[in-house]
């Protein structure tokens, strides 16, 4: 198969957020990075953060639903670290970059199945998911499965 290739429109009035359309879809990104816990829209940053833990979360499901493994509960929660983000508000005399460190992906899952079968297909999972590969490639990714009750 050649490769998959992927179109978004993405336009922006405000300085506050732009519009994304991806295929029939649309979603409202706010600006690169805040500090502001007030802030009225999820930070491209943040969608990024959540488009990599939805992934694993919804790639796993999808893989155990092909191999017939029951999962009855999935879970993650994802932390990230921006290298130096004041960079990014133009402190003068900071260096470095505003870009992600460090990302860690702890996944909690509850299932009957064998502890042996869930492993295998966590791993499984995690080299077919694209948005891992590419990150695995650019920084420091973490991801860590516990399996639950």
């Amino acid at each position: 198969m050649d490769r998959a290739s992927y179109r978004l429109r993405i336009t922006s009035t405000t300085s506050d957020a732009a519009r994304v359309t991806a295929r029939r879809h649309q979603f409202a990104v706010g600006r690169p990075i805040d500090f502001d816990a007030e802030y009225p829209h999820v930070t491209a940053l943040e969608y990024a953060l959540g488009a990599l833990g939805a992934e694993v979360v919804s790639g796993l499901r999808m893989f155990a639903k092909r191999r017939r493994i029951e999962i009855d509960e999935i879970e993650a929660i994802v932390d990230g670290e921006v290298a130096n983000p004041l960079t990014y508000l133009e402190v003068v005399g900071e260096s470095g970059h505003p870009g992600l460190a460090r990302v860690f992906i702890k996944v909690y899952v509850a299932s009957p199945g064998d502890e042996q079968t869930l492993n295998q297909l966590w791993h499984e999972t995690l080299e077919r998911l694209p948005l891992v590969r590419t990150f695995r490639n650019l920084l420091n990714l973490s991801i860590e499965l516990a399996l639950t009750a």
